[in-house]
């Protein structure tokens, strides 16, 4: 009997593919295309960059079901993603610090709602275009979560915070292949998408003006005081929101003009940024909480990712409470970023977990 899948079409190349090479290894697929904003969004705020869940998308996701002969189911989201996503959005950066929505995205909807679908469609798997890879894995006795092929392309950090439970109900058909082939095959298809470009920015801000859409959300901050790291005021910013770790500010350094000064902490309750030289703004680890552990551990030697371009950086990584962990690196790390998310690798490439940075050390 075959095997079923929900395929997640966001109407991109990638779930494009996805989608082929799934009905090639014998699945019956049935697509899913989650609206997470009304269309009439897109009408009055242009995008600027190619974005997702947009409405040329919408028509791409169906026009390919069609071409490959599976049924399109369209989800409106807007209630739940406004709670989840956008709420939480505007809400860290009230709080001063740097949220990352893609990461939460993927855990409570493309593999979170998409998982409670299962039972009502009747089907065995979720799947979608992401590069990494799922495989049980004989060293951790578990289904695992690990880069892709191609690591250029590598999305697993933004996999990372998904639920356990979830990982052997999901498929990543495009794991073992890299970008360039993905489009070869598209090209091959026919299905006119092969040279359609990757969405880069946040769906629900599609000219990616994020001080904009605060500003529209009634998060309003004034501006304040700069201070250095001795307490005296050295500038005026713009509004504390408008900053993150380790960004560059433009203020000089009253001792001397040529140092280059970062924000060094975000102090919302009293609408201050602190800024530091760059050497200052390199610390030797974090605290992460909420931690969501697909391999338990207690104490280890392993690699730790901050950001989703950084490199996995060398580290003692250790369990602190059930939900928490402290990560201090073999050499001093920049711009470690509370609201980010760390995500701890193995050597081979594996995810272990991860949380969301609560402070660095």
């Amino acid at each position: 009997m075959k095997k079923k899948l929900i395929m997640l079409m966001s109407g991109g190349v990638d779930s494009s593919v996805a989608a082929f090479l799934a009905k090639q290894n014998g699945y019956d697929i049935i697509g899913v295309h989650f609206k997470t904003m009304p269309d009439d969004i897109f009408i009055k705020i242009p995008e600027k960059k190619k974005i997702c869940c947009s409405p040329s998308d919408t028509y791409d996701a169906m026009r390919i079901a069609d071409k490959l002969g599976f049924e399109l189911k369209i989800i409106k989201i807007y209630e739940e993603f406004r709670e989840k996503i956008i709420d939480y959005f505007i809400n860290d950066y009230k709080n001063g610090v740097t949220p990352n929505p893609c990461i939460l995205c993927n855990k409570y909807f493309k593999f979170g709602l998409a998982i409670d679908l299962l039972k009502e469609y009747n089907a065995d798997y979720v799947a979608s275009g992401h590069y990494a890879i799922r495989e049980f894995s004989e060293k951790y006795n578990t289904y695992v979560i690990k880069k892709g092929v191609d690591k250029s392309k590598d999305q697993s950090y933004f996999l990372a915070y998904i639920d356990k439970k979830a990982i052997p109900k999901i498929f990543f058909p495009n794991g073992y292949y890299t970008k360039d082939e993905i489009r070869k095959i598209a090209k091959q298809l026919d299905i006119n998408i092969a040279k359609k470009v990757d969405s880069q920015e946040l769906c629900f801000i599609p000219d990616n003006d994020y001080r904009r859409f605060l500003k529209e959300n009634k998060v309003i901050i004034s501006k304040g005081e700069v201070l250095d790291l001795y307490g005296n005021v050295i500038g005026e910013h713009s509004g504390y929101t408008n900053y993150t770790i380790g960004q560059r500010t433009g203020i000089k350094y009253f001792k001397n003009p040529n140092i280059k000064m970062h924000v060094y902490k975000i102090i919302p309750e009293t609408n201050q940024i602190i800024v530091a030289p760059t050497e200052k703004v390199y610390f030797k680890g974090l605290i992460a909480e909420d931690f969501n552990f697909i391999v338990d551990f207690e104490k280890i030697e392993a690699k730790c990712r901050i950001r989703k371009r950084n490199e996995e950086k060398d580290a003692y990584i250790k369990k602190i409470d059930s939900d928490k962990i402290e990560v201090i690196f073999k050499e001093p790390i920049f711009a470690v970023t509370p609201g980010q998310f760390a995500v701890v690798y193995d050597n081979d490439g594996v995810i272990l977990g991860s949380g969301k940075i609560k402070t660095y050390l």
